[in-house]
Parts: structure tokens; sequence; C-alpha cells
């Protein structure tokens, strides 16, 4: 693998961190005050009660914890100071990221001081408090996570990632190795990659980034693009669903593995992954006033108190055996801004995934102190539930504060009292502290196979990655023995399948056997590493392969979603005859026809073809609406000819069929943010459409004239003469423009608003046909200037980066996807720039609304 992207991107990186860092230092430096911010009192009824710097024993009496729960200080001050991210070894160890670089005052202008550290805490004495620190590394520059693999550990410091090793067994790392050059970005602390999760599948997942990672043994690693998931943290369940959050979306998650959507570039949207499992902006209940949020005079309720979730971070699934049965599998979600921590309950139902509050007008964690930042949680090796509190007065990075937030912080000496920190520990109030010292690393393979089968979710984690990076032949046949034992716990056999799956140590026999587990967790495990065999090319492995997923994917919902995503990993006829006997019996339940679709590639009309002589089953309409869509994103002539033959009366399709083909149309035109279908284009004219929109008195007739007056096609009035147009319209100066602005907007923003503009659910809007990156130039430069909030989600200020840039990056968006609005000048951008002058506060709608015209 070449870990690092081309010279010239990573040149890029460089070019706009150092752009970022010194015109911002420039422009505040020419800020002032904003007053319509500080026109804003809070009201007069709200005491807002002091914020004094505690010690860790005296912040302990202000936590109110759920009832059976105890608060245990497992590490603090000054042994840990300003945590953000931690592991456990498997030692037991704490291995903890200090971002220390991080808003060291209100102006937070340093952070480019090499000030943050990986410490690695351990308790001596063993009553429970970690009493010895050993800096494993140093000198780095706002750290974000770390995990142990192999003999290293990865490190996040963006855009590095690096690859640390003690050599001498001092401690202390020796050696370091850069794995990746633009693992994240320094424009935005709140925004750029972070997690390091090893997950089931022996991937490593990241929030906030577009790669995750895959360990082949001495310090080297491959790496595969996959989609950016939430903010800050990262965590999965029990089945290896990855699951994480942002701001004002508490949890999201994937309910398919997310590779497999992937398969199809012409299937875009997909269901199954980033889906919302908990409302935005979900209410919270803090047991103190935290005036201390930006605009905390409109957020804030009649107590003083934000009463939404506005910071959400750090989520883990709770799978430890310490707390009673019910809080297994729960989600835990810290909220820095409220000074707490939330507990979800998640139910599935029908293949549905939802989480709840668990209380109702309280929370599971909430503390009086200002200073409780909760950023990260995690599950640890006792079972107990691990807190990472950053303990400071500011939270809010500087690019998103506001002059009411700056005020809070200068009047109440909020920027006093950096370099502290605790690690807390939750536990029952009746749990008894572990007195086994332990050392996973230490054991035989065979001891640590036997640890898949512990009921903890650490403990099986660890002992498969340690199996996984030793690749020890000696533990396969221990391991197949677990796979086919029923005396042990589901988990550990599904575990035991993973890590032969790590180790290629996996066979067709032993898959065949799993596939019929009376588990569905372990069977589904099977049908989906049936993948392997499936794609192949010999004919005995995939006939093998097809019995085994075909019998196992009657067995549930899952194994029959699972069979979908597996199946079409085969190019094989019989494999697509039983997607199509899939689409037909199960198509309607959730994500099913998306995972069909998603292995279709260059397929999907053929499916079609044989779906439709299934006359009376509806079930797969959507599976045929998706396929269709995929076909005319393709711009493949001869194939959506053909599908549009559909739609002709002699073609004896089903009225669903046809049905379900318009469907794919109205899903293959471009949409606003709102919703609203705009022009598509074919490459063809569709007859068969534009003859079925003549009929009259059907409802058929009806879409399909709506539809094609949207669509256009060569020969079509105004096609040619719109074409010519776009390619016109830049000048040689602004062409340079656009291909600067498609550098940029690859590096600085495709993460959250993607490749096609069409946004992130839960993290950033939509910039395809959005009516300000079509409409007026002056709205648009002030939002990316100033930035803009709605609904919870904050575009930030990029007020930091050259009129140069900016213009670029809006040319490029408005000439981009089919978009045709007029370029914008540097020169415009210097003179908004000059017009909003001294303004920190970001735009709302209701504010554009005077420069929309």
């Amino acid at each position: 693998m070449n870990p690092a992207s081309p010279p010239a991107r990573a040149m890029r990186y460089a070019q706009l961190a150092a752009a970022f860092l010194t015109s911002f230092a420039a422009l505040t430096a020419q800020q002032g005050d904003n007053p319509k911010e500080k026109q804003q009192p809070l009201p007069q009824h709200i005491v807002v009660p002091p914020a004094p710097t505690l010690s860790a024993e005296d912040a302990l009496t202000t936590f109110k914890i759920a009832p059976g729960f105890r608060l245990e200080i497992a590490a603090a001050d000054p042994l840990v100071h300003d945590p953000v991210a931690m592991t456990f070894g498997p030692d037991g160890r704490m291995w903890v990221v200090e971002m220390s670089g991080y808003m060291r005052d209100a102006e937070g202008l340093d952070e480019n001081t090499k000030v943050g550290s990986i410490a690695v805490l351990e308790d001596t004495d063993g009553d429970g408090r970690a009493d010895k620190r050993t800096t494993f590394l140093s000198g780095l520059v706002m750290p974000r996570a770390v995990a142990l693999v192999g003999d290293g550990v990865l490190v996040a410091e963006p855009p590095h990632l690096w690859f640390a090793r003690d050599t001498n067994g001092d401690g202390v790392a020796d050696e370091k190795t850069e794995v990746m050059s633009d693992y994240g970005n320094t424009h935005n602390p709140e925004h750029t990659a972070n997690g390091l999760m090893w997950a089931l599948d022996n991937w490593i997942y990241n929030a906030n980034h577009t790669q995750r990672f895959r360990y082949l043994g001495d310090g080297k690693f491959s790496t595969e693009v996959t989609h950016s998931r939430g903010q800050w943290g990262i965590t999965q369940d029990d089945t290896g669903r990855i699951y994480y959050n942002s701001n004002s979306d508490p949890l999201r998650a994937d309910v398919v593995p997310a590779a497999y959507f992937r398969r199809n570039p012409f299937f875009t949207a997909p269901a199954g992954i980033n889906v919302q499992v908990a409302p935005a902006r979900l209410p919270i209940w803090p047991s103190r006033v935290t005036t201390g949020v930006n605009r905390g005079y409109k957020s804030l309720n009649d107590e003083g108190k934000i009463s939404a979730v506005t910071a959400a971070c750090g989520p883990v699934i709770y799978r430890g055996s310490l707390f009673p049965e019910a809080f297994y599998g729960n989600a835990f979600i810290a909220e820095p801004a409220g000074n707490l921590v939330k507990r979800l309950v998640l139910t599935e139902t029908a293949g549905h995934l939802l989480a709840r509050n668990a209380y109702t007008n309280t929370e599971f964690l909430t503390s009086t102190d200002e200073r409780f930042r909760p950023v990260n949680l995690t599950n640890g090796p006792d079972g107990a539930l691990y807190v990472v509190d950053m303990y400071r007065g500011i939270i809010q990075h500087r690019m998103y504060m506001t002059s009411f937030l700056r005020q809070q912080i200068d009047e109440r000496g909020l920027a006093k009292g950096i370099g502290m920190g605790r690690i807390y520990r939750v536990v029952p109030e009746n749990a008894e502290r572990p007195k086994r010292k332990f050392n996973l690393s230490t054991e035989s393979s065979a001891q640590l196979v036997t640890h898949l089968s512990s009921p903890d979710g650490w403990t099986r984690d660890t002992a498969q990655r340690l199996l996984v990076e030793r690749r020890d032949a000696a533990a396969t046949a221990v391991l197949k023995k677990l796979v086919y034992d029923y005396s042990q716990p589901a988990l550990a056999r599904l575990h035991a399948l993973w890590t032969l799956d790590g180790c290629e140590q996996l066979d067709r026999d032993t898959v065949g056997i799993a596939s019929s587990d009376k588990d569905f967790r372990v069977a589904s495990a099977a049908i989906r590493l049936s993948g392997k065999w499936l794609a192949q090319d010999n004919e005995e492995a995939v006939g093998e392969a097809l019995m085994h997923v075909i019998r196992a994917s009657e067995s549930s919902a899952e194994c029959i979603l699972q069979a979908a995503l597996s199946l079409s990993e085969s190019r094989s006829g019989h494999a697509l005859n039983a997607l199509v006997n899939l689409a037909v019996r199960h198509g309607t339940q959730p994500y099913v026809a998306d995972a069909i679709v998603s292995g279709l590639l260059g397929r999907e009309l053929e499916f079609i073809n044989l779906v439709v002589t299934h006359m009376e089953n509806e079930n797969a309409a959507r599976a045929v609406t998706l396929a269709s869509s995929a076909i005319l994103k393709s711009g493949d002539a001869e194939r959506i000819s053909l599908l549009l033959a559909h739609l002709e009366a002699k073609s004896k399709s089903p009225a669903w069929a046809r049905s379900a083909v318009l469907d794919g149309i109205e899903r293959f035109l471009p949409k606003t943010p709102e919703g609203k279908p705009v022009a598509g284009v074919l490459p063809i004219e569709p007859r068969p459409l534009l003859l079925l929109s003549v009929q009259t008195g059907t409802p058929e007739a009806k879409q399909a004239a709506r539809l094609s007056a949207l669509l256009k096609w060569p020969g079509k009035p105004g096609l040619e003469q719109e074409s010519a147009a776009i390619a016109a319209r830049l000048t040689p100066a602004e062409k340079i423009l656009f291909e600067k602005g498609r550098e940029t907007f690859a590096t600085l923003c495709a993460a959250c608003h993607q490749p096609n503009g069409e946004g992130l659910a839960g993290l950033a809007p939509q910039l395809l046909y959005s009516r300000y990156v079509l409409g007026s130039e002056q709205a648009l430069t002030r939002i990316v200037l100033n930035g803009k909030e709605k609904d919870g989600l904050a575009m930030p200020p990029l007020q930091t980066l050259d009129d140069d840039t900016l213009a670029s990056v809006l040319t490029y968006v408005r000439q981009s996807w089919g978009h045709n609005a007029p370029a914008i000048s540097p020169e415009t951008v210097a003179e908004i720039r000059k017009t909003v002058g001294s303004r920190e506060s970001p735009w709302t709608d209701e504010e554009l609304q005077t420069f929309a015209n």
C-alpha cells in the first residue's frame, strides 16, 4: 500500500493549513465585537452559579447518577490533563489522548503548539485509581485518537496518522512511521478525522473520515474508501454494526455494512447506512444552568438550561457484564455542553432500529460543575463504563464562538483552569473492585480463544484482535472447534468466525456449518463471509456457497437481508434467480431491495426482466424502482431503451412493474434540498414514456406527462442551447478558478457535503440545486464567510481562507452537478468580506432573505 496521497494533494493540504492559521491570526486582530450579539442579555431571573475549578474529589460531590450506580475516580490531574479519548491495553492500562493545544485561552490561536501527548496510566497499588504515568509520545499537535495495533500504536494527529513503536521496552515511543499524510485536516478541530476503532470485521474505522484500514502485520496497513461517519467518536454493537453521531444528532448507525454500497456507482442514496436511530434535538435535562453556550439567550429554557442535545459526541454501546442486564446493548452519549451523559435504550422492530430516552426529566449522569466536559465514553475490561472528562470552562472552538459566549467566558473566568482532566469509572453501587491482574498479550493463543466466550465485549474484542495480529496457525483448530460448539455462547462462535477470517484460516466447510447455526447472528455472519467464495470463478465453490446461503436465508429477517447482500457477489445465473426470489418474497422487508440492487451493476435490466414475470407480486416493486434508477444513471442508451420498453402496452409488463419503472425515473431526477425534482438528461428520446404520457384518464399517464416535461434528451428543444451556454459561460480566468475550486472542495468540503453535493444527513446540508448555491452571490458568499445555522446543523465560517480560494470553491459548486449559476470572482468575495466586517455570528435563513435576490 502507498498510504500517502499524491504529493500535490498533500502539498495543497499544507498550503491550506498554513493559510488558515496565518489569515486567522490577522483576521482576529482586526475583528471587533458584534454589537447585535451583545445586545441580547440573559433574562434577569436566570441566576448563573459560579464555575470554579474543583479537585477531582470535590467534583465527585457535584454529580447526580442514576439509582443503583456510583461514580469513581479512575484517574485525575495532575496525572492526566486535557484527555479527549482513551483505550485500554491488553494489560488493563489506560492509553489516553491529551489534546492540550485545544483552546488554551479564549482566542485559541496557538493550536499548532506541540503540547499534545499520548499517556499510559496504571494503578500500581490496586486501589482503583491510576498512580503512575508514562508519556508514550509527546510533542504532538492536537492529537485526536489512539489504537493499539500489533507491536505498536496508531496515533491520529491530523493530517498525519502515525504508527509508533517502543523498541527498547522503556514505555516511550522511539520509532514513529507515517501511515497517512492526509488523515483529516487541520482546518477545523471540530470536524476532522478521529476514532480508530478495530471492529468485528477486523477493519479499523474512523469518524469524520472517508477511509478504513486493515492491519497487514509488521506495521503495514491497507486502506479502502468508505463513507464519512459522524463527527466525534465511534462505537459498535455485538454484531459489528457501527454507531456514531454529531452535535445535535445523537445517534446514527450503519444497519447494513457500508462496503456493499460501493459496488454500484449508479445506485446512490441507499437505505441502510447513516440511519438516524435517535431523533435530532433529543431532549436533555441538565442539572445546572447552562448559559455558557452559543446564543444562550435563544436556546435556553425558562430555567436557563439548554433543553435539547447540542454537542452529542463520544457514543458507546455498553457491552459489559457488570451492569444489570437491562443496560446491555444500551447507547450512552456524552453531552459536554449540558455537562451530562445520556442513556438511550435501543430496540429493533421489523428491521427498524430505534432509540429512546431511558429516563424522563433526568439523565443517567449529570453534574452541577460547569467544567465537567464528558467528551468520550468507553467500555472497560472490568465491565465498567469509563467517562473521559476534558474538564475545562471552554469547550466551544473559536471558529464557532459567538460574542455572547465570549462575554460569558470573560465575565465568569471560564478560560482559566486549563491542563486539568479526569477519567471516571461508572459501576453498580454494590460492585466490588476487581482484584485480578491480567495481561492478555502474554497469554497463549489457546487461552485467548477461551476469552472469546467472555460475557464482556471488551475482552472478546481484545482477544480477537490479538489472535488476528498473531495469525498463529496453531489456533486454527481450536477456533474451528469453537464455531461448532453449541454449548458455548453464540457470541463466542461469532467471534471465532471473524477471527478465522482475520487470520485467513476460514474454509468453506466451517462457513457452511456456521450458516446453519441456530443463532441468527452467527448464521448471518457466515452468509456474509460466504461472499469470498461467491465471487470466485470456481463453479464448485460458488455452487456450494449458494446452497448454504439460500438455505440459511430463510431462517430469519437478518439472514434474508444478508443473503440479499451476499448473493449479488456471484455473477452466476443461479444467484440472480435467487435474488429475484428474495425480491418477490421479501422485497418489502427493510433494506432488502437496496441490498439486492447494490450488487447488480450491469445486470439491473436482466433482474427486472426476470422479476416482471411474477405478474401478481408487488413485493419487488421497490427493487425494480431502484434498479431502474441505476440503469438511467448509467447513461447506457441501449439498456435505457430496453428498460423504457416495459412502459409499452405490448410489453405485457404488469401494472405494478410499469409504476415501479416510472418511480425509477422519478428517483433518477435530481432533487432540490426541499425534494422538488429538477431537469434530468437522458441520452435518448424516451419514446415509450412520451406515448404513455398522451394517454388519458390514468394515474400512470399523468405521472408520465410530468416526468416527460422534466426530462431532456438530444433533439429536445433547449438542450443543445443550454449545453452551449454552460460551456461558454466561463472565461479563461473563471476556468482557472473552477479547477482550483474542484481541488479545494475535494480536500475541504467533500467529506461533509459529499463529492456529488448531495450532503450527509445529520452533518451537512445538500448543495445540489440548493437555493443558496444557485441564488444570490451576496447570500452564498456571506454563508461561507460567517457560517450558517439551522436545525442544529452548523456550517463553519471559512473567512480564514483568502478571497481567491473562496471564490474558486463557490465557482466550482455553482458550475458542477448540472448547475449553471454564474461564477463568483475574488473581487466580489473581497467586497462582501469588507461589508460584513467584524461579524462573528453565523447567519440564519431569516437574515439571508435580505440578500436572496
